[in-house]
């Protein structure tokens, strides 16, 4: 399980390299990606404490398409916390570089397992912290 968690990070982190930069084009197809890894009631905490569901996520998403170009992300120290029955919490540090600066977050992530997804699993809930503001 924690090799199709590290996989499902670093390719959905991939992905949101490829939107913010506009790669590939933006349609429903394109997009649908996520849609079939949020799981419903899907719920993740910001850096800033704020609270997005999964359907005003998803659709803050998808108007980003383009909105970054040049973005670099990355995806580093991905550690598997627990694997209890349908669930798996993993943590994991993600990093984004623009021309302008470079930022990380701890990210902390519970999935569940479903097969009908890319690697087995869907994003239940993503709780993410600042941690190199200074």
């Amino acid at each position: 399980m924690e090799l199709a968690c590290r996989k499902e990070i670093i390719e959905l982190h991939q992905f949101f390299e490829d939107w913010f930069n506009g790669r590939p084009t933006q349609t429903d197809e394109s997009f649908s990606r996520m849609d079939e890894v949020m799981g419903d009631g899907f719920v993740i905490v910001m850096p800033r404490g704020v609270k997005v569901d999964r359907g005003p996520l998803l659709k803050g998403l998808f108007d980003a398409h383009g909105a970054q170009p040049g973005i670099r992300i990355w995806i580093e120290n991905i550690r598997l916390h627990a694997d209890n029955g349908p669930l798996v919490i993993v943590e994991y540090e993600e990093w984004q570089q623009t021309d302008e600066e470079t930022d990380s977050r701890y990210s902390t992530a519970v999935f569940r397992k479903k097969e009908d997804t890319p690697n087995g699993i869907e994003w239940i809930h993503v709780h993410e912290t600042w941690f190199n503001q200074e």
